[in-house]
């Protein structure tokens, strides 16, 4: 079975996430765009703590959920 699970993109200048809650960043100018990160006191942090520069991220998304065990039984 498979299971497809939608990423809804949220623009930074309507929505932004919680601090320090782990989620995927769209920077569009990067060869490999999405990245997992976090927004922490007005920056946004690739998992590793790179700061992007302000306007670098242009949207984020919640991570998706995965497979899980209840929906293969």
């Amino acid at each position: 079975m498979d299971i497809i699970e939608g990423i809804e993109w949220q623009d930074v200048n309507e929505q932004l996430p919680d601090d320090e809650m782990t989620v995927l960043l769209y920077h569009p100018t990067l060869n490999e765009p999405v990245w997992l990160g976090y927004y922490f006191q007005k920056f946004f942090y690739d998992v590793q703590g790179g700061q992007h520069p302000n306007g670098a991220v242009t949207h984020w998304a919640e991570m998706p959920f995965g497979p899980e065990e209840h929906l293969f039984l």
